[in-house]
C-alpha cells in the first residue's frame, strides 16, 4: 500500500532486517510522476538495504500538476498505448486500464484517471520490495540542505531534518510568473489569478463574466475546457504573442526515421530547412506533417544537443511557439470543442504583447500591443488568469530550497536559463562545473541540457537510468 504521510521519518513499508547493514537512504524532494518513479524504480531494483524518503507536501503521491485535476474532460494529449509507466513494458498502462474493464487502445484518457494509475505503480512496487527495502514519506517543503561529511542533512519546512546519502531533486514543474508590463501593480488584485490551478480560480465568476487568458497554449485550453464544462457563457479572451493554438491530434502510422545527429555542429536553418524537405515529400506520400514531427522524437534529446548554444538560443527566440504548438498537441476531442468555442466567438484569440491594466470597480481594462497593426487595443473583463505555463526559468523561481542552493553554489544555472545544469547521469553541476556525488535531478530542471525532457516518455527513462545509478554507486 502507498506510504501514509508520516510526522517523523520512520517509514512504513517493510522492516529492514536487523542482521543488514545499515541502509543508504535517498531522499526524493518531489512526489509527483519525476519522484514516484524514481522512487518505484529503486524499489523494483534494490539489492541492498535501502530506504527512500519521499518528500511531498500534496495529499496525494504521484500526480504534480498535471494529474491532480478533478476535471474528466482534461485529458493526456497522448495515446493511453504510449504512457506506460515503464520503458521496457510498453503495454503496461493500457493492460492496467483494460483490467479495469475498458478498451482504452488509441484513446486520450482523462489525467486525472492516469494520476491514479501512478499511485497503483507505486502501491505494487511497495508491495513487492523486497524486506531490506523500504519507503516513508514526509507530508512537508524542503527548504534547505546542509552537506555534512559525504552525506547531507535536508532540513524542512515543518522543522524536521533528515539524513541523505544521495538526493534526487524531482520538483516537477514550477507555476508560470507574472507577464512583465510597465506596472505590475495589478498582479496584486483579486481579479488576477497567478496560481492557475490554485482553489479559488474559477470561484466567484458569473456565467456571463468575460475573463481574459494570458498565453495559448495546453494550459489555455485546460482553463477554457473547466470554464466550458461548468456552463460559462461569458467572452473567453486569450492573448500571448503570437495567438498560436496547440495543434490537434491526429492518428498516423509511424514514419521511418530521416535524421541523423551530425558529427560537426550545425545550424538551425539547415535541420529547419531538412525537415520541411521531409514533409514535402510525405505530403507527396499521401502522409502529414505530424507523423515527420512524430519521427523526430526519439532524436530531438541529441540532435538538440548538437547544436550550438547560439544556435539553441536563437531557436528559443524564433522557433520555440511553433515548436511547442506542433510538437505538443492536444487530444482530437479537445480540439473541436476549443474550435467550436471559436466559431461561436465565445472564445476569442489575440496576438499581441499586454502593455497596461486599469482596474475599475467592476471590471478591468486590458490594453496589449497587437502583433501586427499600431496602435493599443483593448479588451474588458471581470478576471484575468496566468495560463503562461510552466515556467522554467530558475531565475525566477522563489521555492526556498531552490533559492539555497543556488545561492550557496551547490547548483547553478544552465546557460540558457532554463533549468538546471547536470551532466550526462543528471548529477547536478555546482558552481564551478563540479558535478555532484549527493545531487542529481530528472524531468523538467534538466530541460536546458535535453529540451525534450517534460513528457511521461522522456522521463520513465531517466527515472529507470538514474534509479540504476543510484544503486550501482552503492554497490
Amino acid at each position: 500500500m502507498t506510504p501514509t504521510p508520516n510526522p517523523l521519518p520512520q517509514g512504513e513499508g517493510k522492516p529492514s532486517s536487523p542482521s543488514l547493514p545499515t541502509p543508504m537512504r535517498v531522499v526524493i524532494i518531489g512526489g509527483g510522476f519525476s519522484g514516484v518513479m524514481v522512487a518505484t524504480q529503486l524499489l523494483r531494483r534494490a539489492q541492498n538495504p535501502l530506504t527512500i524518503t519521499l518528500i511531498e507536501p500534496r495529499l496525494l503521491l504521484g500526480r504534480g500538476l498535471a494529474y491532480s485535476t478533478v476535471h474528466e474532460n482534461h485529458l493526456l494529449n497522448v495515446p493511453a498505448e504510449r504512457m506506460s509507466a515503464f520503458p521496457d513494458d510498453p503495454g503496461h498502462f493500457l493492460h492496467w486500464l483494460n483490467q479495469r474493464g475498458n478498451d482504452h487502445a488509441g484513446c486520450f484518457v482523462p489525467r486525472k484517471l492516469y494520476g491514479v494509475y501512478v499511485q497503483a505503480v507505486l502501491d505494487t512496487a511497495i508491495d513487492e520490495a523486497p524486506a531490506h527495502a523500504r519507503i516513508e514519506w514526509i507530508p512537508s517543503e524542503a527548504v534547505a540542505l546542509l552537506p555534512q561529511e559525504g552525506r547531507a542533512v535536508v532540513r524542512l519546512e515543518n522543522g524536521q531534518t533528515v539524513q541523505a546519502d544521495r538526493i534526487v531533486l524531482a520538483p516537477g514543474h514550477f507555476p508560470s510568473g507574472d507577464p512583465t508590463v510597465a506596472d505590475g501593480s495589478f498582479y496584486q488584485s483579486q481579479r488576477y489569478i497567478r496560481q492557475v490551478w490554485g482553489p479559488d480560480t474559477l470561484n466567484h465568476l458569473t456565467s456571463t463574466d468575460a475573463v481574459l487568458l494570458i498565453g495559448s497554449g495546453l494550459t489555455m485550453v485546460d482553463i477554457v475546457l473547466a470554464l466550458h464544462a461548468q456552463g460559462h457563457q461569458g467572452v473567453i479572451h486569450v492573448i500571448s504573442r503570437h495567438g498560436l493554438l496547440p495543434q490537434s491530434h491526429q492518428s498516423s502510422t509511424p514514419y521511418p526515421s530521416f535524421l541523423k545527429v551530425p558529427e560537426k555542429p550545425t545550424t538551425l536553418r539547415t535541420l529547419l530547412r531538412r525537415v520541411r524537405q521531409e514533409i514535402v515529400e510525405a505530403t507527396l506520400l499521401g502522409r502529414d506533417w505530424w507523423a515527420v514531427m512524430d519521427a523526430l522524437r526519439p532524436q530531438t534529446q541529441a540532435l538538440w544537443q548538437a547544436l550550438p548554444l547560439k544556435e539553441q538560443q536563437r531557436f528559443l527566440r524564433h522557433l520555440r511557439p511553433y515548436w511547442d504548438t506542433h510538437r505538443h498537441r492536444a487530444a482530437p476531442e479537445v480540439a473541436a470543442v476549443i474550435d467550436q468555442l471559436r466559431q461561436s466567438q465565445h472564445l476569442q484569440i489575440h496576438a499581441g504583447r499586454i502593455a497596461a491594466y486599469q482596474e475599475h470597480a467592476d471590471r478591468v481594462c486590458v490594453s496589449y500591443q497587437p502583433r501586427r497593426g499600431s496602435g493599443l487595443a483593448r479588451v474588458k473583463v471581470s478576471r484575468v488568469i496566468n495560463c503562461t505555463g510552466p515556467n522554467g526559468d530558475y531565475r525566477q523561481i522563489e521555492h526556498p530550497l531552490i533559492r539555497d542552493l543556488l545561492a550557496l553554489g551547490r547548483v547553478r544555472l544552465n546557460p540558457l536559463n532554463l533549468g538546471l545544469d547536470t551532466d550526462a547521469e543528471g548529477r547536478l553541476l555546482n558552481a564551478q562545473g563540479k558535478a555532484s556525488s549527493l545531487l542529481y535531478t530528472l524531468g523538467p530542471p534538466r530541460q536546458g541540457g535535453l529540451w525534450e525532457t517534460m513528457a511521461v516518455p522522456e522521463i520513465r527513462v531517466q527515472a529507470q537510468s538514474l534509479a540504476q545509478s543510484l544503486l550501482t554507486q552503492d554497490a
